[in-house]
């Protein structure tokens, strides 16, 4: 399948809005290389967890796309296309399988950097995970300033472009 958007990078971002015993609702977002938002959607998919507090799936202001037609849409979306998210196993492993298996690849910001930042002499602790805010932050680049999935998905592309822009 041929992609939706415009250029071969989607970085991607996924987090999780709310869950019951019988389904959780996710915010999935993509951006293209241009800083575009190609996409930002809920979707619904079933639950593995029960959660005794959180906000009831029903109470959401806007209805989620259930699993059959977002399926649909990431098989559009992804086809062709190199995945790029913070975490990419943890990140790609909330994708349904059509967007993975029909990327181009899927690659990984996270584990990116940490090679960057070796190289270009960026001190790492290595008692402490790194998340989004700290490569942002060591990079020089504006902070987070939402956990929106697009937000985050922004947020992404800027540090992969950085990294691109050092390695050039």
């Amino acid at each position: 399948m041929r992609q939706l958007s415009a250029t071969s990078h989607l970085y991607f971002a996924i987090r999780s809005i709310c869950a019951d015993g019988h389904q959780h609702v996710m915010q999935y977002a993509f951006v293209d290389d241009r800083g575009t938002v190609v996409l930002s959607a809920l979707a619904r998919s079933a639950s593995p967890v029960t959660m005794i507090a959180g906000q009831p799936a029903e109470d959401l202001t806007m209805e989620p796309l259930d699993a059959e037609a977002f399926e649909y849409l990431m098989s559009r979306l992804c086809g062709g296309a190199t995945l790029v998210a913070f975490h990419r196993v943890l990140q790609g492993g909330l994708l349904p399988y059509v967007a993975v298996a029909q990327a181009a690849s899927v690659d990984c910001a996270w584990r990116r950097f940490q090679t960057v930042a070796r190289r270009r002499g960026i001190r790492l602790s290595r008692g402490e995970p790194l998340t989004l805010a700290d490569c942002l932050e060591r990079a020089g680049l504006p902070p987070l300033q939402s956990d929106d999935a697009a937000m985050r998905a922004l947020a992404i592309r800027d540090l992969w472009r950085w990294m691109d822009d050092l390695d050039s």
